[in-house]
């Protein structure tokens, strides 16, 4: 993956649920890089320009608004696109839609977001001037057998 790839933000909270949306998206035509909350995050977002940011609702101490305000404070002529996953019967999911640009609910089927996801990522435009990226963490990852042994 080079720099200038298009790249993908998973923010989850779940460890297991953040581990399986990184292993479908990683075979994508995508760079995927995850985080676990909003301060990790916004650090990610101010080294990199991500095509769609996934991001969980539900994320604790209310992570996800945290995140969202201050992203769109921070790079208000960011191209992102952010898909936000909600559980529509938790009170803590009601976000501004203006932070967001679409909103999935809870179940979901895991392939049809990976697909979602990737389509998404695709037609973002490019910044007109996108930063230097470091290596995503699927390009990372992919050097690693199943043994954890890294290779070249």
């Amino acid at each position: 993956m080079s720099a200038t790839e298009t790249r993908v933000l998973i923010i989850e909270d779940n460890d297991a649920l953040r581990a399986m949306l990184f292993t479908i998206l990683r075979h994508q035509p995508l760079g995927v890089d995850t985080s676990i909350g909003a301060e990790d995050a916004l650090e990610k977002t101010r080294k990199c320009d991500y095509a769609l940011i996934l991001i969980d609702m539900s994320l604790g101490g209310g992570d996800a608004l945290t995140f969202l305000t201050r992203f769109r404070e921070e790079r208000p002529e960011s191209t992102t696109f952010i898909l936000a996953v909600r559980d529509p019967n938790a009170e803590g999911d009601i976000i501004d839609s203006s932070l967001v640009s679409a909103m999935v609910n809870k179940p979901l089927e895991i392939d049809t977001l990976a697909d979602v996801v990737r389509e998404c990522a695709l037609v973002v435009p490019p910044p007109a001037d996108p930063l230097p990226c470091p290596p995503a963490e699927s390009d990372f990852r992919s050097h690693f057998d199943d043994s954890g042994a890294f290779y070249n």
